[in-house]
């Protein structure tokens, strides 16, 4: 039955870099003024990957929702933990790629990125959402809470 859960809650935080990726590339089409593309941007440094740092970024959101998210039954709950490590992440996202939009980023300049970008987020945030919920409500994942 704890198995279960677990396997549940995998699986959701599997919508933490979804959720990590559109935003990325969101962000990017709006501080370019270019069109909305799938593709990543490339980070400064040549040896660096943009979608292995991008993976490792929401990691901690991913652990952190799996953690905590073994202890929460309620739907409200869990979306609205869910919504804060999807925004952890985000900023995470913001703290890396910010060097693409130029050399030096003060924490609090880093914030107002994730701010100026909060509607790409909130769009970014509805598949992750809907993949949230939908193995919520799957048939079957009721026995598990």
């Amino acid at each position: 039955m704890r198995v279960r859960l677990f396997t549940l809650r995998l699986l959701q935080s599997l919508g933490l870099p979804l959720i990590a990726y559109l935003f990325v590339c969101l962000m990017t089409a709006e501080i370019t003024q270019t069109s909305f593309s799938l593709e990543l941007p490339s980070l400064i440094d040549p040896g660096r990957d943009s979608t292995i740092e991008l993976l490792l970024f929401s990691a901690p959101g991913q652990l952190l929702f799996l953690l905590l998210g073994c202890f929460i039954h309620k739907r409200r709950l869990l979306g609205s933990a869910f919504g804060l490590f999807a925004t952890m992440t985000a900023l995470l996202q913001c703290l890396l790629f910010a060097e693409i939009f130029g050399n030096t980023w003060s924490s609090t300049e880093i914030l107002g990125l994730l701010g100026f970008n909060l509607p790409s987020l909130l769009l970014a945030l509805v598949p992750g959402f809907a993949l949230l919920m939908t193995l919520e409500r799957w048939p079957g994942s009721r026995k598990a809470a």
